[in-house]
């Protein structure tokens, strides 16, 4: 009975850690930027709770309809387009404050080499601002330029 006591006691402090360390990004982002693969105007959401989970939504604005209105019966232009065009992945995360780094433990992406990987984002957070760089981007190549995140309102 006091190891389960000690145990939770410990589960408790850890999360009130995670959670007291990344408040300042807890809540939904708007994004501004993100690089040339998502276009001039990409969309997306950038969401982290309280409890140390994300979810990430990019998509480039000009992403083609499906001309069968059913996405499992796409072209392969139509498919690539969107395959090329977006990502999301979702998972657990971390702020590390002495690298000034989010911590992100991938469970799941549209870009399968991602999934079950640890990545790090060196980031800069200025008023309603979150900007950070991606040094492994799923678009293969060097590490893109900043990726710029609003506050949503």
């Amino acid at each position: 009975m006091k190891g389960v006591a000690l145990a939770l006691a410990i589960g408790l402090a850890t999360g009130t850690a995670i959670a007291q360390s990344a408040q300042s990004l807890v809540g939904a982002w708007d994004l501004e930027a993100a690089g040339d693969t998502y276009g001039r105007s990409p969309k997306g959401r950038l969401i982290f709770t309280a409890d140390g989970r994300y979810a990430l939504i990019i998509t480039r604005d000009d992403l083609p309809k499906f001309a069968a209105n059913s996405r499992v019966k796409g072209t392969p232009d139509e498919n690539k387009a969107v395959v090329a065009g977006s990502v999301a992945h979702f998972g657990r995360y971390s702020v590390d404050e002495t690298e000034k780094a989010i911590n992100l433990k991938i469970e799941n992406s549209t870009f399968p080499n991602w999934n079950g990987t640890d990545q790090k984002r060196p980031f800069e957070l200025k008023g309603n601002q979150l900007r950070y760089t991606n040094p492994k981007p799923s678009a293969g190549g060097p590490p893109t330029g900043q990726v710029v995140w609003n506050r949503a309102k």
